[in-house]
């Protein structure tokens, strides 16, 4: 009796966190939106990064999950995943405003909210087995699109950081701010 409710309770957790963490995509990526359409991405930062940290961050919780078998991911490949997307949030964007200000910011913030959104989508309607086949075709088909551009918006964010960190004609370092795509090109 108590591992069934121990299960209904994992359950209804990670119902609540997969909703949660797809309604604050859904928010990054309007925030994005109106952003990109208003023509005003070098205000995206100011507006986006608290909601953006939070989000990014709760996915740390993902490699949690694994360890504790709420989930059947390896947890190897959740920590990469997690871990080089919080190193761009908080290592590169947090501490470079060029990197909080340019294209690649908005690149970065539309292409992980519109993998974000449906996969979060997915992972709750599939614990309640009632995922409609458009959200399954969103889920496994974006990632082909958006997860080059995610990584080029991600770069993009690490070339503005190092240029910002380190100053023009100074490279030295530059291999240091770029370690984190290792981990991307190794998922592909």
């Amino acid at each position: 009796k108590s591992a069934k409710m121990a299960k209904g309770l994992g359950l209804a957790y990670l119902l609540v966190y997969n909703l949660a963490c797809c309604a604050g995509w859904l928010y990054v990526l309007a925030v994005t939106a109106k952003h990109v359409s208003g023509d005003s991405i070098d205000q995206l930062w100011d507006e986006v990064n608290p909601a953006l940290k939070v989000v990014q961050t709760a996915a740390c919780l993902e490699v949690l999950h694994s360890i504790v078998g709420l989930v059947k991911s390896p947890w190897q490949t959740a920590l990469m995943q997690v871990f080089s997307r919080v190193w761009v949030v908080w290592a590169v964007m947090n501490v470079a405003p060029d990197a909080q200000t340019s294209v690649f910011t908005a690149l970065t913030c539309a292409s992980w909210g519109l993998v974000e959104v449906p996969r979060y989508l997915f992972y709750a309607l599939n614990l309640l087995d009632a995922v409609p086949y458009p959200i399954f075709w969103l889920r496994y088909s974006l990632f082909a699109v958006l997860y080059p551009t995610g990584i080029s918006g991600e770069l993009g964010c690490m070339y503005n950081a190092a240029v910002h960190l380190k100053g023009p004609g100074e490279w030295t370092d530059f291999q240091g701010i770029l370690a984190q795509p290792q981990g991307d090109v190794i998922l592909l």
